[in-house]
């Protein structure tokens, strides 16, 4: 006996919402990959299982009947659900404790492995796997997408206001003017406005107003056009390191450049940006074990401030 006798088969219910998402068979066909008549005919054999009509038809173009959105929603949500579980399957596989981790780009590469292995030597049987997380500027609060991707946590920058996450704050961002070694002269750093109106501005392009928030901190008059522009932070590390100008950078990110003599702090003033970095839990793995692990050893290691 059928367990779900009711359920009409997957590929007719892919097949209509693929049409309907998309408002042709033919596009739901070539997202499929079948053909028009395929898609037309799974459509047929599911509205006559249903006994009603899910689409009107004019030519080549659909729209749905109200039968057909009242399906539509709910249908999405379980077809979504069923590529979660499977994406979340052969993410994490079966029985093995791995822990999906995704980062912003410079914070993993600069901060987050250089300390990795102290994990792994507490956590010999946990597999970290780091991911790129990006900055979301889709949306105004710029949340994280974990969940597209399974990530188990995220390292992420902002006001720590996300919905259905938790977030742990793990350390403010001070931004520090730094350049190669050599590249602002010593006499320069007494008067911050020569020291600015002498060199080349490095920009990150993501911040615009960066320099301009640094000087109005700490009464820098900022003029002149501005120097070449980097979309991330470590574009911009490997710009400065390079001698292309001064760069304004978070000192987290660049205590390894500095300790090997390869960047220098070029005056003292400081640009504290109102936002943080964050541990970002999403609440449907808050008490996993794996999570709970990497959230107790990455706290102590930001209160230790221990070097990489």
């Amino acid at each position: 006996m059928a367990l779900r006798p009711t359920t009409p088969p997957l590929n007719a219910l892919r097949a209509f919402e693929a049409a309907a998402r998309l408002g042709s068979f033919a596009r739901a066909a070539e997202e499929l990959s079948v053909t028009p008549g395929a898609i037309s005919q799974q459509v047929a054999n599911l509205e006559a299982s249903l006994g009603m009509v899910l689409f009107d038809r004019n030519g080549p173009k659909l729209s749905l009947r109200e039968a057909g959105r009242a399906y539509l929603p709910s249908l999405r949500r379980a077809l979504d659900e069923i590529e979660a579980a499977t994406l979340d399957l052969v993410t994490h596989g079966a029985g093995e404790r791995r822990l999906v981790i995704g980062a912003l780009h410079t914070l993993a590469s600069s901060w987050l492995i250089p300390r990795l292995n102290r994990f792994q030597n507490e956590h010999p049987d946990i597999r970290p796997v780091i991911e790129t997380l990006a900055l979301n500027f889709a949306t105004p609060e710029r949340s994280p997408d974990l969940a597209t991707r399974q990530m188990d946590v995220g390292l992420y920058f902002g006001d720590g206001m996300w919905p259905d996450a938790r977030a742990d704050r793990l350390f403010d961002e001070i931004q520090v003017v730094v350049a190669k070694p050599g590249t602002a002269a010593a006499g320069d750093r007494a008067d911050l406005n020569a020291l600015i109106a002498g060199q080349t501005r490095l920009i990150h392009t993501t911040r615009p107003k960066a320099w301009h928030d640094w000087g109005q901190a700490n009464s820098v008059a900022i003029s002149g056009a501005p120097g070449p522009g980097f979309e991330h932070f470590f574009m911009l590390i490997e710009a400065a390191k390079a001698g292309m100008g001064i760069a304004l950078l978070p000192r987290v990110l660049i205590e390894g450049p500095l300790a090997d003599g390869l960047l220098e702090v070029v005056c003292e003033a400081t640009l504290q940006n109102p936002g943080a970095y964050y541990l970002i839990t999403p609440q449907n793995r808050v008490d996993t074990p794996e999570v709970n692990a990497f959230r107790d050893w990455l706290l102590r290691e930001v209160v230790d401030h221990r070097p990489a």
